[in-house]
C-alpha cells in the first residue's frame, strides 16, 4: 500500500525542531512518507535550523511565504510565541493545517521515550561489538603484549651500550620504532575493549569546556588552523567523567586538525544549551569523508589512516554513550565534518546504564 504524502514545514528551528528531525532520520514513519519543505527561524544559528541544513532541507528567516504555499499540508510551530500562531492562523490558506506548540509539548514527549529507546538500542549494540572486540584484546594482550614488551626493553637496554656499531644501533633503533608501534596498537584495542568505569563528578560546564578551547586554539595556532568558538554563557554544572569527556573531544579535534594539516582551514566549535542537554559541535572544513560513510567511521577498526587500526571514534562514542548521551557524525555541506556530541544534564551520580 502507498503511504500518504504529507509536506511540513517548520516555524521554529530550535530544540524542538532537531528532535522531530532527528527522530524522522532515525526511523521512517510506517504510514506517511513526509517530505519537509522548510524550517524558519530568525536565528540562523538555531539548533534545529542547523541541523536542516546539514540535511540538505531549505531554511529561512521569514515564514509568512509557507502561508500560502499550495504545496504545504502542515505547519508545525514550535515557537511557543501565542502573537505568531495567531498571526499564522490568519494568514495561512484553508487547505493548511497546523500543529501548534502546545499540541507539540505531546508530541515531544512521545519523541522522548523514542529517543530513550534508541539509546538504549544504541547501547546494547555497541556493547556487543565491544564484546568482540574485548574477546580480540584478551588473545591479543596474552599472545602478544608480554613478548613484545620484553623485545622492545632488550632493545633499548642494547642501543645504550657504548660499542655498539652504527650500523647495528640504526638497525636496532628500526626494531624498537616497530616494537612500539606494536604496542601502541595493542593498547588502543584494550583501551576501547576495556569497560569504561566513569567516575562522576560535578564539573562547571562553563570552566572545564572554556579551558578547553583555550587550549584546542593555541594547538590549532601552531598548525596554521584557526579555531571559531561560540559557547553559551552560563552553562550548567553537571556530573561528568571529566577526564574521559576531555579525551573524547580532544580525540575528535586531533581528527580535524590532522584533516586540515597540509592545507589549512577552520574549526568552528559550538557549545550550546539546549533545554535538558548541552550540544558540542565540532565542525572543520577538511574535505569529509571519502572513503567511509559518517556511520562506518564509528565503527571498530574503520580507518582511511595507514598505520592506524580506527578505534579513536568507536572509543570517544563508547564514552558518550556511556554518559547518557549520543554522538553523530555529519557531512557538511561546504565538504567539512560535523561532529555533534548531545550529553545530557546530568544531576546525580548514578550510572546511566543502570538508570
Amino acid at each position: 500500500m502507498s503511504k500518504q504524502v504529507l509536506n511540513v514545514a517548520f516555524v521554529g528551528g530550535g530544540k524542538g525542531c532537531y528532535d522531530i528531525l532527528h527522530l524522522l532520520k532515525s526511523y521512517s514513519p510506517v504510514h506517511l512518507q513526509t517530505r519537509i519543505l522548510g524550517v524558519a527561524d530568525i536565528n540562523e544559528e538555531a539548533i534545529g535550523r542547523r541541523h536542516a541544513e546539514r540535511l540538505g532541507i531549505p531554511t529561512t528567516s521569514d515564514y509568512t511565504p509557507f502561508l500560502q504555499s499550495k504545496k504545504l499540508d502542515l505547519i508545525i510551530e514550535l515557537t511557543g510565541d501565542d502573537s505568531i500562531l495567531a498571526d499564522i492562523r490568519t494568514k495561512k490558506l484553508d487547505s493548511i493545517k497546523i500543529l501548534d506548540h502546545v499540541g507539540a509539548l505531546f508530541l515531544w514527549e512521545i519523541i522522548a521515550i523514542q529517543e530513550e529507546k534508541l539509546r538504549l538500542e544504541k547501547k546494547v549494540s555497541h556493547l556487543n561489538t565491544m564484546a568482540a572486540v574485548g574477546e580480540i584484546s584478551f588473545r591479543m594482550t596474552h599472545e602478544l603484549r608480554n613478548p613484545m614488551m620484553i623485545i622492545g626493553g632488550l632493545t633499548r637496554r642494547l642501543m645504550t651500550r657504548d660499542d655498539l656499531p652504527h650500523d647495528t644501533r640504526k638497525k636496532l633503533k628500526d626494531i624498537s620504532h616497530h616494537v612500539q608501534h606494536v604496542e601502541e596498537l595493542i593498547s588502543d584495542i584494550c583501551d576501547v575493549a576495556r569497560p569504561l568505569t566513569p567516575e562522576y563528578r560535578l564539573i562547571d560546564m562553563d570552566d572545564f569546556l572554556g579551558n578547553w578551547c583555550h587550549a584546542v586554539k593555541t594547538e590549532a595556532g601552531l598548525a596554521g588552523v584557526t579555531v571559531d568558538i561560540v559557547m553559551d554563557e552560563e552553562l550548567p554544572g553537571m556530573y561528568i567523567d571529566r577526564s574521559l569527556i576531555r579525551q573524547a573531544l580532544w580525540h575528535i579535534f586531533e581528527n580535524s586538525l590532522d584533516a586540515l594539516a597540509d592545507t589549512g582551514g577552520t574549526i568552528k566549535i559550538k557549545a550550546l544549551l539546549c533545554w535538558d542537554n548541552i550540544h558540542i559541535e565540532l565542525i572543520d572544513s577538511g574535505g569529509g569523508f571519502k572513503e567511509l560513510s559518517t556511520s562506518q567511521a564509528l565503527q571498530p577498526f574503520m580507518t582511511t589512516k595507514p598505520g592506524k587500526m580506527g578505534l579513536g571514534l568507536a572509543l570517544c562514542k563508547q564514552i558518550v554513550l556511556d554518559h547518557g548521551g549520543d554522538m553523530e557524525i555529519v557531512n557538511e555541506k561546504q565538504n567539512g565534518v560535523a561532529v555533534i556530541i548531545k550529553l545530557p544534564i546530568k544531576l546525580t551520580q548514578s550510572s546511566w546504564f543502570s538508570a
